[in-house]
């Protein structure tokens, strides 16, 4: 009777692929806002902000000037909480694992504080002082004119440039009308990230606006994204992300993590316009 390889089943050692890992999405948040460190000894950040001066009047000759604008000043202060995650690999674990269990770990963390931070920053669009769109609408490309003529014609014209971040399932409407067949959509210079070339969605029809598709902001029929000036919000930074390793001897394992020390906050809330659209995910 010949002898199976069922009958052998304890004998043997299944043999693994190598591993993969779950993709994870490009922190968009962190290279469109505007990012300041704090230095040394400092435990927040002042940014001040001048007003503007009142008109200036007409003069005649001879004839004093006898008015005078006084020169204020206001500003905003912002602080860092630490935010972190870790994953225990134990010694067991380490021995039978065939993969590197540590750079395993490492590569998993990693993901996961800068998820925690990409999400931070496009929660803040839904606080934005002006919201353009409805619940169940349809993102089109006039409610991105709207947004954009908004923030170049109100009373503080918003500084240039400025970046549009939506959910993928956002652009499905505008792909398009932001493609153009007959050209080649260069991607800008001055974005320089390169991994943030697969979320850039062109910037034709739309003044100079980039497009990036950002899948951290809540998908539904509520969604927000936003149009706004890099200056609208600020990605403050304690310290960037630092990984650990702690070998626990009691618990016969090493503790690896990663902790951050920042903030994603909101600087000037009329610098920038909610875009309040529908993400539900296409069907055809």
């Amino acid at each position: 009777m010949p002898t199976t390889a069922s009958d052998l089943t304890n004998g043997q050692i299944a043999m693994v692929a190598t591993a993969r890992y779950t993709f994870e999405r490009v922190a968009v948040a962190t290279n469109v806002f505007t990012r300041m460190v704090l230095g040394p000894g400092e435990k927040s950040k002042f940014i001040p902000k001048f007003a503007s001066g009142g008109a200036a009047q007409d003069l005649t000759d001879g004839i004093d000037m006898t008015n005078e604008t006084a020169i204020t000043i206001t500003g905003t202060t912002h602080t860092t909480d630490e935010a972190g995650a870790k994953v225990i690999v134990t010694k067991k674990l380490r021995n039978q694992l065939k993969e590197d269990a540590f750079t395993a770990a490492g590569i998993i963390v990693g993901n996961m504080i800068g998820r925690k931070i990409d999400t931070d920053g496009v929660s803040l669009f839904s606080g934005i002082d002006t919201i353009v769109g409805t619940a169940s609408s349809v993102l089109a490309i006039g409610s991105i004119a709207a947004a954009i003529g908004q923030l170049m014609g109100q009373s503080e014209p918003v500084p240039q440039p400025y970046v549009g971040v939506f959910h993928p399932h956002h652009l499905t409407a505008l792909v398009d009308q932001l493609t153009v067949p007959t050209a080649t959509l260069a991607f800008p210079d001055q974005l320089s990230l390169p991994l943030l070339q697969n979320y850039w969605r062109g910037q034709e029809k739309l003044y100079g606006v980039n497009i990036f598709g950002d899948g951290n902001i809540v998908s539904g029929s509520a969604s927000h994204g936003a149009i706004f000036s890099p200056m609208t919000f600020i990605y403050l930074v304690g310290w960037e992300p630092e990984n650990w390793l702690e070998y626990d001897p009691s618990l016969r394992g090493w503790e690896i993590g990663v902790v951050a020390d920042y903030s994603m906050v909101e600087e000037d809330g009329t610098y920038g316009r909610g875009m309040l659209f529908t993400s539900i995910a296409p069907t055809d």
